[in-house]
């Protein structure tokens, strides 16, 4: 990952990075626990939060710990609307999904680390915010449904399971899946 954000941002064959720490990184830590975390909960769609958080991490190392002062390239005008449209597009239809970050840049052709700063600066969240907010939004329309299970709702809209779908539902709207869909 680090060698592919290099080579897209910066001069690889300039890129060496110090192996020396002269004092603790709390984000190196930070995002080595998100990761840690990451691998230990093993649900689905967290392949996307797992790319994103390489992709911060890898630049991240770059701009601080390269033998050499590196810049990255700035993009002020995030993706073009018919781009973006056609990446909303693909996370729409693959929201069940175990979506990655490459899968999604590739079907734009651009590169992961360019996809995530350029959808941001279109919408205001990263792909992995965004792929979140989706699927609780369509948990929702789908909890309306009497028939429908919760178990199944959570399979369906990409959650590893009903577990983590009712602690994720009930951090971002205060209330079970099952009482939501009393009210």
């Amino acid at each position: 990952m680090l060698a592919q954000i290099a080579h897209e941002s910066v001069n690889p064959d300039r890129v060496e990075l110090s192996l020396v720490l002269k004092a603790a990184d709390p984000l190196v830590y930070q995002i080595g626990q998100a990761l840690k975390a990451d691998l230990e909960i093993d649900g689905i769609g967290r392949r996307l939060y797992a790319d994103s958080l390489t992709t911060a991490l890898a630049a991240h190392l770059l701009l601080h710990y390269s033998t050499r002062k590196h810049k990255l390239k700035a993009y002020d005008d995030g993706l073009p609307k018919d781009t973006l449209n056609q990446a909303i597009d693909y996370i729409h239809a693959h929201l069940g999904e175990n979506l990655s970050l490459a899968d999604m840049a590739a079907t734009l052709h651009i590169s992961q680390y360019h996809f995530c700063r350029l959808f941001k600066q279109s919408t205001g969240m990263s792909p992995h915010r965004y792929l979140m907010q989706q699927r609780l939004d369509r948990a929702k329309q789908l909890l309306r449904l009497p028939e429908r299970t919760v178990t199944t709702i959570a399979l369906d809209c990409g959650f590893a399971n009903q577990s983590h779908f009712a602690k994720y539902f009930r951090r971002h709207t205060g209330v079970s899946p099952t009482q939501f869909r009393r009210m």
